[in-house]
């Protein structure tokens, strides 16, 4: 992995590890390169090689033994759907597949819709669409999506299956995600949802509201996102 602009080096240590873990590269059980290794192929000390491994078995990713060394163990992938980058860059690269359940079309706002509007967002109407994102072939996430209409002219023409919702706006529409609030809850899964997720009525889930702010005024987003993390666990990095 290239090395950003005053990214730490242990970073990029863990960075790389972690996708080579992820990507299979490094099964479980596998012994990861020994620490004189590591610091000769970075260029780097042993105290920023055992500050990156010791991060990566906090993470679960390795379980260290002394006298053996650093051995992949077999944790749960983590989603990083924290992240307002978008759901497509916090899955990564994990086999994922959108499947689009509601093409994205032009509605009124929903009467009972929990956020509050301004004047010239009712006006406006919105945007809205539905997917089901699935993860190494498990349906896990299932997202509605809510954009204000405002300055987003052919926008229902996009391939939302093969792109990015966040690069779409952005790279199309110049329209950026400033900030936003999210909140988490733990629900159980209601039949509709179930179905979607193939999982059983009542399962707990996780179930995430999203408000986004853009640099566009009056341009808001709102998600309402169910996942299924039998198999995932959620993480982000700050």
């Amino acid at each position: 992995m290239a090395k950003e602009p005053n990214t730490p080096l242990y970073k990029v240590l863990i960075a790389d590890l972690k996708r080579q873990i992820d990507d299979g590269y490094y099964k479980k059980g596998d012994l990861l390169p020994s620490e004189n290794e590591l610091c000769k192929s970075y260029g780097t000390t042993r105290p920023t090689v055992r500050q990156a491994l010791g991060e990566l078995t906090q993470m679960g990713y390795i379980i260290r033994q002394h006298g053996k060394g650093s051995i992949v163990s077999e944790p749960k992938n983590g989603l990083g759907i924290l992240s307002l980058k978008g759901s497509t860059a916090g899955v990564g690269k994990k086999n994922l597949r959108t499947e689009i359940l509601v093409k994205t079309k032009r509605i009124g706002w929903p009467v009972d819709f929990p956020y509050e509007l301004t004047d010239t967002q009712r006006e406006a109407g919105c945007l809205y669409l539905a997917r089901l994102r699935h993860v190494n072939g498990l349906p896990t996430l299932y997202e509605e999506t809510y954009i204000t209409d405002i300055d987003l002219p052919r926008f229902t023409m996009h391939n939302l299956a093969k792109h990015s919702l966040f690069e779409t706006l952005k790279k199309n529409h110049h329209v950026e995600i400033k900030e936003g609030e999210q909140k988490i809850w733990a629900v159980a899964a209601s039949k509709r949802i179930a179905d979607l997720l193939s999982i059983r009525p009542g399962k707990p889930i996780l179930h995430m509201k999203r408000s986004m702010q853009t640099n566009k005024a009056n341009l808001l987003m709102y998600s309402f996102l169910y996942c299924n993390t039998e198999e995932y666990f959620i993480q982000d990095y700050f």
